[in-house]
């Protein structure tokens, strides 16, 4: 769960623009920071610069201003990647085991590394 403010939302909801809530908190707020939070939700903002702004949304809309109602509940983009409930259990018991056979093997040739290479390249060697 991955909380956001975002106040982009709250603004088209309320039917209140950007600029007009830039030029209710001049000098308090620097527009741009204004403007960057209506455009996308912010991860972390300063509490001073939310409280300014829900003081100057109260004044706008006439009603009290809930921080909840700026807040946007986001799955984890990583929640797909958590590990289940029902997780496999390793099991030893079930692993495989190396049992020596006493047979030789033999190793055949290939190749050489600069034959492999040579043909990686589009080449022949000798």
């Amino acid at each position: 769960m991955t909380l956001k403010l975002n106040l982009g939302s709250y603004l088209e909801q309320h039917n209140i623009t950007a600029y007009r809530l830039v030029k209710e908190v001049e000098g308090r707020v620097a527009p741009n920071t204004v403007y960057a939070l209506a455009r996308r939700p912010a991860q972390r903002i300063d509490l001073t610069t939310v409280g300014v702004l829900m003081k100057a949304l109260e004044q706008l809309t006439g009603k009290k201003v809930e921080f909840a109602e700026m807040l946007e509940d986001k799955p984890s983009p990583l929640a797909h990647l958590q590990v289940a409930d029902e997780a496999p259990v390793y099991d030893p018991s079930k692993a495989k085991k190396f049992q020596y056979s006493g047979r030789a093997v033999s190793i055949e040739g290939g190749p050489t590394v600069e034959q492999i290479i040579a043909e990686g390249r589009g080449r022949q060697l000798p």
